[in-house]
């Protein structure tokens, strides 16, 4: 994602991108069908998790201008609801989508607000308004439309005449396209989640797993409701090249998962670890309670001599 694009985003996200508890919802349809990867974070569910109650510090000085202007307008943390996005990676004119959820975030009142913020933090106006405050443009060619009072849909230079169709109710939309199949292999209802379209620039990286032919498209998600757990699904183009990846995966992680122990990685979490397939694709899942995750944490954290 571009510099000026994700900046812009995040002054909007806060994390950049995401589904609805339950699914993508009413968002996925503003995404452009061109889009070839699509994912998303679940904000409102992942605040309520334990890894981001430990690291909430850092999380927000990270962002603090921002966070301190909408707070400000009646747009803090505790408003953001997700943020559900598309990309096509392999274009170089910015063709990049999220859609924005969070409690007023359309209303003009607000925006007006946090406009007016962020030109006294950076000194210029972060946007124009145009069209009674419903359509928010950029220097950058980045595009907000406003949805509805609690919906965003922000566009990418070389998306944005897409996304305007898609809030217009006309066009088709990346979750009802190509990508239909690859998304069903994920869950959309989890924390963080993604699915697309495998660049030719990465195929070559299966290679050094060995013959098992060149992966066609990946899927996955991240629940971190009771420590962590991960989903990752690649898709290949018959049974026999999923399960030759499937063979060749457990194979490298037998020769590894003895070395990790020594960095602090607790028994459980390397027993389960697992690899098998699912049709075309091979699979592969892990999970780690939050014990485990403490764990993990002060290991990491002795080795580095408390610096973290």
């Amino acid at each position: 994602m571009k510099r000026t694009f994700a900046t812009t985003t995040f002054a909007f996200a806060i994390l950049g991108v995401a589904a609805c508890k339950g699914g993508a919802g009413d968002a996925a349809k503003y995404i452009p069908e061109a889009a070839t990867v699509v994912g998303g974070v679940n904000i409102a569910a992942v605040q309520e998790s334990q890894p981001w109650k430990d690291n909430k510090g850092m999380l927000e000085s990270q962002g603090k201008e921002v966070l301190d202007a909408m707070s400000a307008c009646n747009l803090g943390l505790d408003k953001w609801k997700s943020v559900t996005f598309g990309v096509d990676p392999n274009s170089p004119d910015e063709k990049m989508a999220a859609v924005v959820v969070a409690d007023g975030l359309g209303k003009k009142e607000n925006l007006d607000c946090a406009a007016g913020k962020l030109k006294e933090k950076v000194g210029e106006d972060p946007w124009t308004a145009e069209e009674d405050g419903k359509v928010l443009k950029m220097k950058d060619g980045t595009v907000a439309y406003v949805v509805n009072e609690n919906t965003l849909a922000v566009a990418g230079k070389g998306w944005a005449e897409d996304v305007k169709k898609l809030t217009a109710g006309e066009g088709k939309s990346a979750f009802d396209g190509s990508l239909k199949d690859v998304i069903g292999r994920t869950d959309t209802s989890k924390h963080i989640w993604f699915a697309g379209l495998v660049p030719d620039s990465a195929k070559g990286m299966a290679k050094a797993a060995g013959d098992v032919g060149d992966p066609k498209d990946v899927a996955g998600w991240m629940d971190v409701g009771s420590g962590l757990e991960v989903f990752l699904a690649v898709g290949f183009a018959s049974g026999d090249e999923a399960t030759k990846a499937k063979d060749a995966g457990e194979a490298a992680w037998t020769g590894f998962k003895g070395m990790i122990g020594q960095f602090g990685v607790p028994q459980g979490v390397i027993d389960s670890v697992k690899f098998d397939t699912s049709g075309n694709a091979a699979t592969v899942t892990a999970k780690a309670s939050s014990e485990d995750l403490t764990a993990i944490q002060a290991k990491v954290k002795e080795q580095m001599g408390g610096m973290m």
